[in-house]
């Protein structure tokens, strides 16, 4: 007879010994691989909330800048220009990449902005509102207006510092900044619109103006821009797609790098790591509850089979196969609690994955890292997370069960037999 056979057919039999003692069990593990499933998938899913809040809003996922901007961000630091990388191309083969959504240029700088009746220290961003779109959201966010046009001369202002200057759409602003050629740069612009980011030290701050009108107020080239900030379509891939962007433009420039929110954004990183470690604490406190389950179900089973084991111990069946009998018992009890759980959890996971729960409305948003968050219960897909955890959840059955088997080959064949 074959062994592997044999004892998972004892072990298949046994379980139907006491169908009620069984189903309990099972249903106990079934229910704490659903809510490992379950609860892993929402902190993954809200992880990646996090970094998506922390980095879609304006940050991005990957940068491309010159080696020494950061961190003094000085304004002659750019990539493109007549010397530099060919900016239009760099944009071409970024967006070529697979796994790219969108890649955007900026250019910075800081000046003074004052409106009729005060003024106040200002950070002026230079974008293409169009390209923008497609890497981060901030500009979901205008309250008034719009974005400032190409050629216009105007400034999307931030919704705290538009107070302070107490200005609105329409009026005119003069922003005074140094400029790349060592001399002030002053011009007079429209305000286009009133911008809300939720960052109190953004709105309060926060200058937008389209990058041709920025490079012409720092003197900069069409073509010189401090940053390309680049959006994908899987955060977590960043590192990936940046190493490979690295060594896809290497020939364009030498003076570039090429950095993942990893290296730019390291507080995301810790946080991470810290939903990695509560998915494993998780997984731990689940799975040692479902192992003094099986222990003692198991324990119970082989003390009332002790006449049984005798029996067969004393017709010649080697320690190794009662061993085996007991643990395949344990072993089947768990692929049926998987089977089992999957079918709990599968239509919760589904439900969560298209049809996430908003809980904004009661929690409201949250300013987190530089992010809005929205607490949203979502559940990331991911085929990670069931496969540990069914692989956990036998393996813990099968350890749990170990203690009894041997118990069960320590049982004294006389006094069993006699009934002692």
């Amino acid at each position: 007879m074959n062994d592997r056979g044999f004892w998972l057919r004892v072990g298949w039999r046994n379980l139907g010994r006491h169908r009620r003692r069984t189903v309990i069990t099972a249903m106990a593990l079934a229910w704490g691989f659903a809510a490992v499933v379950l609860f892993s998938g929402i902190l993954e899913g809200m992880g990646s909330d996090f970094i998506r809040s922390g980095t879609d809003l304006m940050a991005g996922q990957v940068r491309i800048q010159h080696p020494a901007y950061e961190p003094e961000r000085e304004i002659w630091d750019v990539i493109g220009g007549d010397d530099g990388v060919p900016v239009a191309e760099l944009l071409s083969r970024i967006r070529a990449d697979p796994e790219v959504l969108g890649a955007a240029p900026r250019v910075y700088g800081a000046g003074i902005i004052a409106s009729d009746s005060t003024s106040r220290g200002g950070l002026l961003m230079g974008i293409d509102p169009e390209r923008e779109t497609d890497v981060t959201h901030f500009l979901s966010g205008v309250l008034e207006g719009s974005p400032p046009e190409e050629g216009a001369y105007q400034v999307l202002l931030g919704q705290e510092l538009a107070r302070q200057l107490r200005t609105a759409v329409g009026e005119e602003v003069v922003l005074v900044a140094p400029s790349a050629d060592g001399a002030m740069g002053n011009e007079l612009f429209t305000v286009s619109g009133i911008v809300r980011t939720g960052i109190p030290e953004v709105d309060a701050a926060q200058v937008v103006l389209h990058i041709e009108d920025l490079q012409f107020l720092l003197a900069l080239g069409a073509g010189d821009v401090h940053e390309v900030v680049v959006a994908l379509r899987n955060p977590w891939d960043a590192t990936e797609v940046a190493d490979r962007l690295a060594l896809d433009l290497a020939d364009l420039a030498s003076d570039m790098e090429v950095m993942a929110w990893q290296e730019f954004r390291p507080e995301l990183v810790e946080f991470a790591g810290l939903i990695g470690g509560m998915n494993w604490l998780i997984l731990i406190i689940v799975f040692l509850m479902a192992a003094f389950g099986v222990a003692n179900t198991m324990l119970m089973a082989t003390f009332e089979r002790r006449r049984e084991f005798a029996v067969v111990k004393a017709l010649g069946m080697r320690p190794g196969r009662i061993v085996a009998m007991v643990v395949g018992e344990a072993l089947i009890l768990g692929i049926l609690a998987v089977l089992a759980g999957a079918l709990i959890s599968l239509p919760l996971v589904l439900w969560l994955m298209h049809y996430p729960v908003d809980l904004t409305p009661i929690a409201g948003e949250q300013m987190f890292m530089d992010g809005l968050f929205r607490f949203v219960l979502r559940v990331e897909p991911s085929w990670d997370i069931p496969i540990r955890s069914a692989v956990g959840l036998v393996v813990t059955a099968v350890l749990a069960a170990l203690y009894p088997a041997l118990r069960a080959i320590r049982v004294p064949a006389a006094e069993a037999l006699a009934g002692r």
